[in-house]
């Protein structure tokens, strides 16, 4: 968690009170056009962009109220262009503030009706967000600009087609201005690349002359005296061409994730199943849920759970298939108090979680909780089929059901559970199959919102599913349902049916997702937590194939990347039937 601005309205303008400045002058989005838009040759670089079937790439340091971006945004869907906009902010706005200026613009800027529903918790690191049915993808950096610039100067392969310097003045903030951040600028520019700055600080021209942009001064009377703005004139960060058309294998969550993705990006996308139908594997089940079972630790594990989650649940509501529910999490085997008292307090304040004592926890449930719990308020319960279906439903995405990927397509990015690892350039790949198994029950008394323990019940319209097992060697049906009941010893209930599937996991139990070899990616052992981790994981992948750095710290990227295999194996060997 990070600090959230010391945010105010002072005679009804937005003002920053740990910076002692205000955020925009009172004529707003006027301002942003005078100083940002027009300087920056915006509307010219989406024309150019929608015209040659381009994204257009802005950088901003100082994220704010948001307002360049609405306004950005608007040029973007108005040109014709997708819109990738990048940002960072050290000390970002906290949602419930957030919330006010969103009351407050939205008539005027209806990307701010998207954006709150997608707004990021303070979290640090990276946030990505698809808005504006997947038109605008919007990049957000809690945490100290250089950090972030850092990370993204080292993975991004496609340059920034303009900058926004939009930090508070340069006496108070100086952090913003420094010239080894501005390098990083730079570092990521290209040829053409423009930069607009409010501040006219004589240091601040000096410095990004020295970083190699050609620099002039902006007339802004009466508004005030000039402003900068300025065009890279080094070569610089050599634009990659990005493929017209990919292939996935795989038509379930994780193969309609990336398929959906790169649709949005404006990539035809072949996808190849050899069944008879969509999400016949473990995406068939009739109900799963999107729940973190999140960690407290600050491990790589941790930040790969939250931003997963995050991500996941808010791009799934803008699909059919999610019902917002919430989830109550009790103590249980992998849960313990301390454990639980871990997680509300690294988590607080974000809106994530919340920590219920055990009368609150049944109020929440009706259900008979003895001990304290976590409630997750965006959590929910996912119809696997009817969520794929809805990725899949893209006039760029051309499903191939009854057919193998035909040998040696490239791009591809391989999204087949545990059929993964006869894949070519793939056998290294640590990767079991589990089976599992959930059961439907009908019961006189429910419990209002889904309840994970050992095991979980979740509502449904058919009735309750008591799930699930986690089977290293398959067990007879009738065992596994005398494990999945066992939470309803007590209370009266009659048995409906049963759901059997296998899932994919890694040696490691975490997700493997990211590059195999050029033009070849991988997602998959997503195991029981796919509704929450496979849609992060199509943007991480659909993010390598057109030049996009992915959305998480490189830490936490590796952390889930195919190579990390091959550096174990190096040491000790291939094990769970890898092979070379």
């Amino acid at each position: 968690m990070i600090e959230p601005a010391d945010f105010v309205w002072q005679d009804g303008q937005p003002f920053a009170r740990d910076f002692n400045d205000i955020y925009h002058a009172p004529d707003g989005a006027r301002e942003v056009q005078r100083v940002f838009m027009t300087p920056a040759q915006i509307e010219n670089k989406a024309a150019v962009a929608a015209a040659e079937g381009l994204t257009l790439r802005i950088g901003e340091l100082g994220f704010g109220t948001g307002l360049n971006f609405a306004v950005a945004a608007a040029a973007a869907l108005k040109g014709g262009c997708r819109l990738h906009f990048i940002s960072f902010d050290s000390r970002p706005i906290a949602a419930n503030a957030f919330a006010e200026i969103v009351q407050r613009r939205r008539a005027s800027w209806p990307i701010y009706a998207d954006l709150q529903r997608a707004y990021p918790p303070l979290l640090r690191g990276w946030h990505r967000r698809t808005l504006a049915e997947g038109r605008i993808m919007l990049s957000l950096y809690w945490g100290e600009a250089g950090d972030g610039l850092a990370d993204l100067a080292n993975r991004q392969r496609q340059p920034i087609d303009a900058w926004f310097l939009d930090g508070f003045a340069p006496s108070r903030n100086p952090a913003m201005w420094r010239e080894n951040l501005l390098r990083q600028v730079a570092k990521l520019s290209t040829a053409g690349t423009s930069v607009a700055t409010f501040s006219s600080a004589g240091a601040v021209r000096r410095r990004l002359e020295a970083c190699g942009f050609n620099m002039r001064r902006v007339d802004q009377r009466p508004h005030k005296r000039e402003s900068l703005a300025g065009t890279f004139a080094k070569a610089g960060l050599v634009r990659q061409p990005v493929t017209k058309r990919a292939a996935v294998a795989g038509a379930g969550i994780a193969g309609a994730s990336i398929a959906r993705h790169l649709a949005e990006q404006g990539i035809a996308v072949d996808v190849f199943d050899p069944a008879a139908s969509i999400a016949s594997g473990a995406s068939g089940l009739p109900a799963a849920l999107l729940h973190p079972r999140l960690l407290g630790d600050g491990s790589p594990s941790a930040a790969w759970r939250v931003h997963a989650y995050a991500y996941s649940q808010a791009l799934v509501r803008r699909f059919p298939g999610f019902l917002e529910s919430g989830v109550l999490q009790a103590q249980g085997p992998n849960l313990d108090a301390e454990k639980m008292r871990r997680i509300a307090s690294a988590y607080a304040g974000s809106g994530l979680v919340e920590a219920l004592n055990s009368v609150q926890a049944r109020q929440a449930s009706g259900w008979p909780i003895s001990g304290d719990a976590l409630r997750f308020p965006h959590s929910g319960l996912v119809e696997p089929k009817t969520l794929t279906r809805a990725l899949l439903d893209h006039p760029l995405i051309n499903l191939q059901l009854r057919r193998l990927v035909p040998s040696g397509t490239r791009p591809l990015a391989l999204a087949c559970a545990g059929a993964v690892r006869h894949c070519a350039g793939a056998s290294f790949l640590e990767l079991v199959e589990v089976a599992g198994q959930m059961d439907i029950v009908a019961l006189d008394e429910r419990p209002r919102l889904p309840v994970v323990s050992d095991g979980y019940l979740a509502p449904i319209s058919s009735g309750v599913v008591a799930g699930a097992t986690f089977e290293h060697r398959p067990w007879p049906a009738e065992d596994a349902t005398a494990h999945n009941l066992r939470p309803l010893d007590g209370h009266r209930h009659r048995w409906v049916g049963r759901f059997r599937a296998n899932r994919a996991i890694a040696s490691d139990r975490t997700p493997i997702v990211g590059e195999l070899a050029e033009g070849l990616a991988v997602s998959t052992a997503h195991g029981a937590m796919g509704m929450t981790t496979a849609p992060f994981a199509g943007a991480i992948v659909a993010s390598r194939l057109t030049g996009d750095f992915p959305p998480l710290e490189r830490s936490v990227e590796a952390f889930v990347e195919p190579a990390r295999f091959r550096r174990r194996q190096a040491r000790r060997g291939y094990r769970f039937g890898a092979s070379a």
